[in-house]
């Protein structure tokens, strides 16, 4: 009977009190799962890579590649992003095309691309059908693109801000290559880097705010520090450069209606044909 008992007790020591442990090996292993998911994710997206030519006319510039633009390789790829609907729309391609001297009209008829890109409505006005695949040749009509940060990442919020920060002097660096005139940040959060980049340079404190800061082109007001921003950055882009604060294209983003989103594309792409 005293061995039996002892087998008992041996047997029962091997055993788990309660149901507790189970559950946290359970967390342990669920984590480490998450964190291996996480790290094939990285390893298995590449990072998207900037169209760029010198004289750009426009450059416009996102925060970081989704999983769909890494997948895809195309800027603005996610079929729930705005970004090609506003283009079309706002006839930004037309208005490009006008203000390097390009009949619209005869280019169709000799440039492949732009027949297929550019049709002629009823009313005999163009309607342009840019679409994210087109990112990397419409280039060559001085129409750029690139990111604060290349790296794919599934959100922004992924990005800490020293990595933001960390690359901002190589998105300075293809602003002087590219030449670009018109400059458009699509993301407020981008230009708050860009601020917070250039305040530390200057050693003083500036935040955002109704006072000093609206969508669209930004220009000197009444904000003494804001216009030092706006100042030092043509300063260290060596020339004057139009700059353009959008919202964010991506469907999820809501803090302004379409028409509001759209009525800013216009007036850069008036501007673009009028400059």
């Amino acid at each position: 009977m005293d061995r039996s008992t002892d087998l008992k007790s041996i047997i029962h020591s091997f055993k788990y009190d309660d149901g507790k442990k189970v559950a946290k090996r359970t967390d342990k292993v669920s984590k480490r799962t998450k964190a291996a998911r996480e790290s094939s994710i990285q390893q298995e997206y590449q990072d998207l890579q900037p169209s760029l030519d010198d004289r750009l006319k426009v450059l416009f510039i996102g925060f970081n590649p989704g999983l769909q633009s890494s997948i895809q390789q195309h800027h603005y790829a996610h079929f729930t992003n705005l970004f090609w609907k506003l283009f079309n729309e706002s006839k930004l391609l037309i208005n490009v095309l006008q203000s390097l001297n390009i009949s619209v009209g005869d280019a169709i008829k000799e440039d492949p691309l732009l027949k297929e890109l550019i049709q002629v409505d009823s009313d005999d006005k163009y309607k342009t059908f840019v679409k994210p695949v087109n990112d990397f040749e419409i280039v060559k009509y001085k129409i750029g693109f690139t990111d604060l940060v290349l790296r794919c990442t599934k959100t922004a919020q992924e990005l800490n801000l020293s990595e933001k920060l960390e690359n901002v002097p190589r998105l300075f660096n293809e602003f002087k290559q590219s030449g670009s005139t018109f400059i458009v940040f699509v993301g407020k959060g981008i230009w708050e880097i860009i601020v917070k980049y250039i305040t530390n340079l200057l050693k003083i404190k500036v935040k955002l705010t109704k006072g000093n800061f609206q969508w669209g082109k930004q220009i000197l007001g009444e904000d003494e520090h804001y216009n030092m921003i706006l100042e030092k950055l043509n300063e260290i882009l060596g020339c004057k450069h139009n700059i353009y604060v959008f919202p964010n294209t991506s469907g999820l983003v809501t803090s302004l209606k379409y028409d509001e989103k759209l009525h800013l594309w216009n007036d850069l792409s008036h501007e673009i044909l009028n400059y």
